[in-house]
């Protein structure tokens, strides 16, 4: 093996080695989070038993060692984006639709770059965000299907944006990557659960924390605000 190399060199081992380490952080991460885990072999069971042309029948049968490579993807991507993203000028909140109640007369209104809220109702978390967003002057806007278009036109009319997405734990880390390849340094929050049509038959109101997001922005901007 030569000895002239810019970065990483693998040795003869490296594979062993790598197997072993992929193995002991399954192994320990899905210990660590079976209280978080412990419904999805059940749901997985029954998705697989659906036709596969159902909505969203790939992320439906999704098992736990996905679940947990995307949260430490995520963890990991979020870490990296830390410095960059607290020395950015601008911030935009993308939250995902999911958190709205499903209120028949909300007033959301939906916009080329994504949906807007105008915080029709008290008790539902979108208010709160942009409620949030507003004491450190960032935006909060609802996500659409095409995220690096509403990124880049953002992008485009802050030209120093960090961005805060709010997602899944299937969702966020992709939602990151899409960030990062629009050159935009992304955080993120978790949801703490899925109330989304893609996993409920009836869906319903995702939760997330709020302190979660607080302490991000507390962390760009100081707590002066």
């Amino acid at each position: 093996m030569t000895d002239r190399y810019p970065t990483y060199n693998l040795d003869e081992d490296f594979r062993l080695r790598l197997d072993a380490f992929v193995q002991d952080l399954v192994a320990q991460g899905i210990e660590r989070f079976s209280k978080e885990f412990e419904r999805i072999d059940d749901f997985v069971s029954l998705a697989e038993k659906e036709p596969p042309d159902r909505d969203a029948h790939d992320l439906r049968t999704r098992k736990k060692k996905r679940y947990l490579l995307e949260m430490v993807s995520f963890k990991i991507l979020d870490e990296l984006a830390r410095e960059a993203f607290n020395r950015s000028g601008d911030t935009l909140i993308v939250m995902p639709d999911c958190l709205s109640l499903h209120n028949p007369q909300c007033k959301k209104v939906e916009t080329k770059y994504g949906t807007v809220c105008h915080r029709c109702v008290d008790s539902c978390q979108a208010h709160h965000i942009v409620e949030l967003g507003r004491k450190y002057r960032a935006r909060a806007i609802f996500s659409k299907r095409k995220l690096a278009d509403q990124l880049e036109y953002y992008a485009g009319r802050s030209k120093d944006l960090g961005v805060i997405g709010v997602a899944c734990i299937l969702m966020l880390s992709d939602g990151m990557r899409t960030a990062a390849d629009v050159g935009i340094p992304a955080r993120g929050v978790l949801l703490n659960c899925t109330g989304c049509e893609h996993w409920n038959d009836v869906p319903f109101a995702s939760n997330f924390s709020l302190d979660w997001l607080k302490e991000v922005l507390k962390e760009k901007y100081g707590a002066k605000h």
